[in-house]
């Protein structure tokens, strides 16, 4: 027997004589206070029945025979409350286990209602997924199917435009201009198809290498020019900070320029003009393409990249409503960012693309690089 455990029957035996002899509240109440400790102590039920056994003995053996009904009846008063703590112990570890039991069943049921929801979720994916690949094989092979006839009819206008059919009238050239004009927007549009098809399965190809900025924005605007100016907008590019290199694709670069100074020339009033600009902030070049027509409406700004979004219908400005989702594709595959600041008379697209510095490691990419936006 331990220390503690021998300080606890001497006390139990002290505080059951007295009880039997005085009887009174005082030692019941000291009764469960010894209960309390024993259970503090980690004493068990049946070690403090083995420590009442003892006691009992030592009291009986003090007391008269004629004193042993009225000692049976307290000692078992004494006892009991000595027991007390112990029963709500159980009773306690009942109800906690109790309340456990239907909490487990509770979580089970949840889990089970998420695990279905899971699986539902999961074959929805796979469907969403599936239904994507067909879209992307049926674009990928209807745009392929319409680009080889239509690649020999812009061809054969190209042909007649040049005079190789002959003189024609006034009213055949119009004919043909207009024959001319919807078949380069075909070849836009299924173009823009297979780029779409391109970026949603992440074959989009990237030849990346180090350019002056300056010769790559002049060229933009010139492949640009003629298009403005058939809407009687000139586009302007004011000087560019010398110096400047960034690492790009440039046939993707002269893609988004493209996508952005078209919109800008589509939206500009006839003899407006269109500034592109350049600039260094930070490790950044923010290059900015300004134009001064009606703005941007506010209802269409939370949309304005997504695909086959329009703030006019296509018959009013023409396009697909892709170019604006495609550049910001790009330009985020050459790790930059897109965004706009429109207001009445002013709209400026610009994107900031990181700067390249001559003699920068091969970490950094100084050399060429093909990669596909999806890898």
């Amino acid at each position: 027997m331990t220390a503690a455990l021998r300080d606890l029957a001497a006390q139990y035996s002290a505080a059951l004589r007295e009880y039997c002899e005085q009887g009174g509240e005082s030692a019941l109440l000291r009764a469960y206070q010894l209960g309390r400790r024993a259970i503090g102590e980690g004493v068990g039920a049946l070690e403090m029945a083995a420590l009442h056994q003892e006691a009992l003995v030592g009291v009986l053996s003090m007391l008269g025979a004629d004193e042993n009904s009225r000692v049976a009846t307290r000692t078992s008063e004494f006892f009991a409350e000595c027991l007390a703590p112990f029963e709500l112990m159980r009773r306690g570890f009942q109800e906690a286990h109790s309340a456990l039991r239907d909490l487990n069943q509770t979580l089970e049921r949840r889990l089970t209602a998420a695990l279905q929801d899971f699986e539902a979720a999961q074959g929805q994916l796979y469907e969403q997924r599936r239904i994507q690949a067909v879209k992307n094989d049926f674009i990928s092979i209807m745009s392929h199917e319409v680009r080889t006839p239509l690649t020999s009819i812009h061809g054969a206008i190209n042909l007649l435009k040049a005079g190789l059919g002959g003189d024609m009238n006034a009213q055949g050239q119009r004919l043909l201009d207009v024959c001319y004009r919807n078949s380069q927007r075909l070849v836009r549009l299924v173009n823009d198809l297979l780029d779409l098809q391109r970026i949603e399965s992440g074959t989009m190809t990237f030849n990346l290498r180090p350019v002056m900025l300056a010769p790559l924005l002049e060229h933009s605007v010139d492949a640009n020019q003629a298009f403005a100016g058939q809407l009687g907008v000139d586009l302007v590019l004011n000087r560019v900070p010398s110096g400047l290199h960034v690492r790009v694709d440039t046939d993707r670069f002269m893609q988004v320029m493209a996508n952005l100074l078209s919109n800008a020339a589509k939206f500009s009033p006839s003899e407006g003009k269109v500034v592109v600009e350049a600039r260094r902030r930070g490790r950044q070049v923010r290059v900015a393409i300004t134009d001064h027509g009606p703005g941007i409406p506010a209802e269409f700004r939370s949309r304005i990249f997504q695909k086959f979004a329009q703030a006019q219908p296509a018959s009013e400005r023409g396009g697909s409503g892709l170019g604006l989702s495609i550049t910001k594709a790009i330009v985020q595959s050459l790790s930059g960012r897109i965004d706009y600041e429109s207001k009445p008379g002013r709209t400026t697209f610009y994107f900031d693309i990181p700067e390249w510095k001559p003699g920068a490691s091969s970490h950094e990419g100084a050399g060429e690089d093909h990669w596909a936006a999806g890898h």
